[in-house]
């Protein structure tokens, strides 16, 4: 009679779960890391529309002077001179998207961020994210200062 199959196999179950659970457990570690260094990207510093299209047609000049400053909790401030809008926004690294939504009594080209978007690329200093509308598609590149 050989004994040490089962034994084996006892042990190899609770080595394959011990796998399993530090596989997820690193996959959470790397995810929460990146979202690390997106918030802490996001937060440092204030951020200003290089270029927004609206169905292919280009309404950056709507966001002139605008600026927009990110913050750990959530809020965003849509900043014009001395009027401050503030907002939420949130990210979701797994699906590479960023939301962003100003209040009802915000201005039209405030709202017009008001969607989840999709990103394209980023860096440090820069996003370029898409959105599609009922309309069209939207595309923004947001710049760090």
């Amino acid at each position: 009679m050989d004994f040490k199959k089962p034994v084996i196999r006892c042990l190899l179950l609770p080595v394959m779960l011990a796998g399993t659970l530090f596989s997820f457990s690193c996959k959470k570690a790397i995810e929460q890391q990146q979202k690390n260094i997106i918030v802490d990207a996001m937060t440092h510093g204030r951020w200003y529309v290089e270029q927004y299209t609206q169905d292919a047609i280009d309404i950056t000049p709507g966001f002139l002077d605008y600026e927009f400053q990110f913050y750990e909790n959530g809020q965003v401030d849509g900043i014009k001179t001395i009027f401050i809008k503030s907002g939420t926004w949130s990210a979701d690294i797994g699906n590479y998207t960023i939301t962003a939504a100003f209040p009802a009594d915000a201005s039209d080209t405030l709202k017009l961020l008001n969607h989840t978007w999709k990103i394209t690329d980023s860096y440090l200093d820069y996003v370029e994210a898409k959105t599609t509308t009922a309309s069209g598609e939207n595309t923004l590149h947001l710049r760090k200062k």
